[in-house]
């Protein structure tokens, strides 16, 4: 067991939701996203940053000098499942001085206390912020991202130019043209400001070898297009990248995260074919729709990652949902509501990708990983029969291990 993963061996047991409740603490969150939002207004250069648990970890794992306990899985693009959840920091070792040093001078940090295991491991991070920075006011503000998006992100983004950035911007700028996003997404999205929009490098793939790259694309980016304000989601990479232009060019840098996932409610993450960790929620996008856009946003998938994402989008409608905040990838409601959403996309799915299902041994494995959770929580008839015939198996197994004896 290395380091870390005794540190969060030792917490307390998480209590409800991982992230807790929206209701606990929300007007402070309010209060306190207008109040980022006023910095940003009035700060060049100003940078956002969270602190989310992939960082902690690497920071924690920096701070106590064992970063050879580091392994690939905590920067690799993860497995092609898209019924297994997976995220991580997207950097190896090599970055981690930089990243601490970005978390000293950012303006203003969120510490994400809310988020368990992070409340409790907080405390033993001897991170030192510049002097005159600001970061979340107590625990019942942090995850402010969240607050801040469903409230003052249409407003303060009137008039301004303003770029994003990220593994599934291309895909929001596609989807942010559908009659079905305009609709749905007017409470939140900025259409009286200039948008542009950037597709990192390798869709966001091989952020370690590539985050050079991927910052000079950027300032290229931001210079060409004279931004003001950039949210960028990049995983870690977004802390080191949005801290450092913002230095460079003069302007606004926010860490974004998870928020381009969900104006684009989006199952799984833009560079990678697994579900999501958590699932920022603003409002659904119809299957069909979603997978329009996808397809066109990246025509080279292969038809086993397609598959793959689409299950991860057919999960994405049984996850717990509430407008404005995050629920994890194995925290479901399987509701009225949603299992009929469930239903719908499931029929359309079938419409258009039964020819992938046998398309090769990876299909079959992704399928049957998909009709296991299908007949897990009983939402489909295809998934019940492969639960029978999985169980039948397994029986018959131990029943000649049993003779065998």
């Amino acid at each position: 067991m290395t380091y870390y993963d005794e540190l969060v061996k030792n917490c307390p047991p998480v209590k409800g939701y991982m992230a807790g409740n929206k209701a606990d603490g929300y007007a402070e969150r309010v209060m306190e996203a207008k109040h980022l939002s006023e910095l940003m207004r009035t700060k060049r250069p100003f940078c956002f940053l969270r602190l989310g648990d992939g960082e902690l970890k690497h920071l924690l794992i920096y701070q106590s000098n064992r970063l050879a306990e580091f392994d690939r899985s905590q920067w690799g693009d993860g497995p092609l499942a898209g019924t297994q959840h997976c995220g991580n920091s997207g950097l190896s070792p090599k970055y981690a001085e930089r990243l601490w040093d970005v978390y000293e001078e950012a303006d203003y940090v969120d510490f994400h206390e809310r988020n368990w295991p992070i409340e409790h491991l907080v405390p033993i991070l001897k991170v030192v912020r510049k002097p005159g920075s600001c970061r979340n006011p107590s625990k019942e503000t942090s995850m402010i991202f969240l607050t801040w998006v469903e409230k003052e992100l249409k407003e303060y983004c009137r008039a301004r130019r303003i770029g994003f950035a990220g593994a599934e911007a291309r895909l929001l700028e596609i989807i942010s043209k559908t009659s079905e996003f305009q609709q749905t997404a007017a409470p939140y999205w900025p259409e009286n400001a200039t948008i542009f929009f950037h597709q990192p490098r390798e869709d966001g793939r091989n952020l370690d070898a590539n985050l050079e790259l991927v910052k000079d694309d950027l300032r290229i980016f931001c210079t060409t297009n004279r931004l003001d304000t950039l949210f960028i989601s990049l995983g870690s990479g977004a802390k080191i990248i949005g801290f450092e232009l913002s230095r460079e060019l003069g302007i606004c840098c926010f860490d974004f995260g998870a928020m381009l996932r969900a104006l684009t409610y989006s199952g799984c993450d833009g560079n990678r074919v697994a579900r999501s960790p958590h699932y920022p929620f603003l409002f659904r996008i119809p299957f069909g729709t979603y997978m329009d856009a996808l397809e066109k946003a990246m025509p080279n998938l292969t038809p086993v990652e397609l598959l793959g994402k689409a299950h991860g989008q057919l999960i994405l409608e049984v996850v717990k949902k509430e407008a404005g905040w995050t629920f994890a990838s194995w925290e479901y409601d399987f509701s009225p509501q949603n299992v009929a959403a469930f239903r719908q996309a499931f029929e359309e799915y079938k419409l258009r990708y039964s020819k992938l299902f046998n398309s090769s041994a990876a299909a079959k494995i992704e399928r049957a990983g998909f009709l296991h959770f299908c007949g897990k929580h009983h939402l489909t008839l295809e998934g019940r029969i492969f639960m029978l015939w999985f169980r039948l198996k397994g029986l018959v197994r131990s029943s000649i291990r049993f003779i065998a004896k």
